[in-house]
């Protein structure tokens, strides 16, 4: 709860700094232009730089729309 924001971006040009490391790793892919969360449906070639990013876009091919309109009678999700 300090605000410490200790893992500090390795690039001269950069001053940005995380709470985490993995939120570091994450940045780091802005600069070194790695996606490595691939889409597993054939013919896409899809690519992204995290997992959840890459499951929202899953969700392009299933049609799954897991979230609901808490609305009576309205029926849609999104």
């Amino acid at each position: 709860h300090t605000g410490e924001k200790p893992y500090k971006c390795p690039e001269d040009m950069c001053s940005k700094a995380f709470k985490t490391s993995g939120d570091l790793q994450k940045h780091i892919r802005t600069h070194t232009g790695e996606r490595p969360f691939k889409c597993p449906f054939v013919g896409c070639g899809r690519s992204f730089t995290t997992s959840n990013i890459r499951k929202v876009h899953i969700r392009t091919h299933t049609g799954e729309r897991p979230y609901m309109c808490p609305e009576p009678n309205c029926g849609r999700g999104f």
